[in-house]
């Protein structure tokens, strides 16, 4: 429990200092044979042909992962581009399909607007909305007035108008004329 007193201090010590061994320095010995120094200098240069070739290897190596490498990330760039083009094409479709859907709901539309303009315009449903809205009737035989192919025709609108006018009056008509013509103008 003595390392409770102290905590986590360093204890000094009482004892004397166990000496220790220096290491041999490799010095050349005059005793060693010419044979053997040979030897030492074979091995130093085969350990160092050896590091040669390690070093070699690993900068081989180095150099393949990095034409892997850009190898792969040339792949994967080209296959990144041929998916994005292909979603471009996939949304170029389905833009295509909806206006294709708009196109034919339009041509539905115009359709009926063309059947319904036609609906109106049709002789048969014009007589009848005379007939219904404004009250209008076929001319009777004495109705009808006949103007003699003799009678030359003015040249400008409104003499045309006051032309008439005046046949109208002379043949008791005249009223009927500014009722179509108010009746024209107000529509």
């Amino acid at each position: 429990m003595r390392y409770m007193q102290d905590g986590n201090l360093a204890r000094v010590l009482n004892q004397p200092a166990i000496p220790h061994e220096l290491p041999e320095i490799l010095l050349p010995n005059p005793d060693d044979s010419a044979a053997e120094r040979e030897r030492k200098q074979r091995r130093l240069k085969q350990e160092a042909h050896i590091r040669h070739q390690y070093n070699d290897l690993s900068r081989s190596r180095r150099k393949a992962v990095l034409r892997m490498l850009s190898i792969f990330l040339v792949l994967a760039g080209v296959v990144g581009f041929i998916v994005w083009r292909s979603a471009k094409v996939t949304e170029m479709s389905f833009l295509n399909a909806g206006l294709k859907r708009q196109i034919t709901e339009f041509k539905k539309q115009n359709s009926l607007l063309q059947d319904k303009i036609s609906g109106k315009s049709s002789l048969r449903m014009v007589k009848e909305a005379a007939a219904n809205e404004y009250g209008l009737q076929k001319a009777s035989p004495e109705q009808i007035i006949m103007i003699p192919a003799s009678i030359s025709m003015p040249a400008t609108a409104d003499e045309e108008l006051a032309d008439l006018r005046g046949v109208d009056s002379a043949y008791g008509v005249g009223d009927s004329m500014t009722t179509i013509e108010a009746w024209v103008r107000g529509h």
